[in-house]
């Protein structure tokens, strides 16, 4: 069994906790017969205040209601619910996806006939431009940052230096790495 640090083990329960709260209430909705829907803070610049208190940046009181039963909002709803049940696989099961990787878990053919009973496929998404929107979406939602989901970025980069790291519980000390760089 693999270790995991004190801090990250706290955060993932906190992850797990609210997605459960969160998606309660939606499956509420959907048993009391009323359409699921998703009520998200817009991610606007017009719906962006300044706080000068904490000097911070701030989603203001605009909101954003996605439903399953609108047609023009069905996809995003879809693709929403999905990433929600990747990212909480992830966060249950102890691992740390990247954003590529959940825009893979994710990417898959749905085939369906249209209203002519025409066979139809189209891809959850099109592009990972759309599985990152749907990251910070959720965030948004969840009131959580993508790190308090312990979903990593691109793994790319190397640190050089006279430098200690600190993740979670683990301490790693690049000055005792000898002259090679850490990715």
């Amino acid at each position: 069994m693999a270790y995991i640090s004190g801090i990250d083990k706290r955060v993932r329960e906190r992850g797990i906790e609210v997605f459960k709260k969160k998606f309660q209430r939606l499956a509420k909705r959907i048993l009391e017969g009323r359409p699921p829907t998703f009520i998200i803070p817009k991610r606007t610049l017009s719906n962006t205040i300044y706080d000068e208190r904490r000097r911070l940046l701030l989603l203001g009181p605009e909101i954003l209601r996605r439903s399953f039963l609108d047609v023009n909002e069905s996809r995003k709803f879809m693709q929403t619910t999905l990433m929600a049940a990747i990212i909480y696989d992830a966060l249950v099961n102890n691992e740390y996806p990247t954003i590529r990787d959940l825009y893979y878990r994710g990417k898959h053919t749905i085939v369906y006939r249209d209203e002519k009973s025409r066979l139809r496929s189209e891809y959850t998404w099109d592009e990972q431009r759309e599985s990152d929107s749907v990251i910070r979406d959720l965030e948004v939602y969840l009131g959580l940052l993508r790190e308090e989901l312990l979903i990593l970025s691109k793994e790319k980069g190397k640190v050089v230096g006279n430098m200690k790291i600190r993740s979670g519980d683990d301490v790693i000390d690049l000055s005792r790495m000898g002259h090679g760089a850490m990715l």
